[in-house]
């Protein structure tokens, strides 16, 4: 019976020490290693439409994209909790100003404000997020 418990034990420790050593690679995925930023934002706009009140208008413009692969809208009504809303394709690489945006339904939010932020994310697998923005909703 006692070398069943050390038996689990063991298997717990080892359970544990892949758990941080995964983590650990996700979060160092999450950072540029090179120092490049896939992406460089000139602007970033999240709105209520104004003619239908069930649509938030997000609006971003980017000076550069280098080695880009994608831009997440990422959403939240709390600020702290995110959820992937729409995944938008970038060009990739271009130093040329490129204007992207996405109308967000929120017809079913029940809080008060919403949360929106971009994370950029790099053929590579790096990412970067953007400000996060705030918009007020009536309900």
């Amino acid at each position: 019976m006692k070398t069943l418990v050390t038996l689990k034990q063991n298997l717990l420790k080892s359970t544990l020490v892949l758990l941080v050593s995964v983590l650990s690679l996700v979060t160092n995925a999450r950072s540029s290693s090179n120092g490049i930023s896939p992406v460089k934002l000139a602007s970033f706009t999240a709105s209520v439409n104004n003619t239908n009140n069930n649509k938030v208008d997000l609006k971003w413009s980017t000076e550069t994209e280098t080695n880009l692969n994608y831009i997440m809208v990422e959403k939240s009504t709390d600020g702290v909790n995110f959820k992937d809303a729409a995944l938008v394709f970038t060009y990739g690489n271009t130093t040329a100003k490129s204007d992207y945006s996405f109308a967000d339904n929120i017809s079913k939010i029940k809080s008060a404000a919403v949360y929106y932020r971009l994370r950029s994310v790099g053929v590579d697998g790096t990412s970067q997020y953007s400000e996060t923005l705030t918009v007020s909703i009536s309900k």
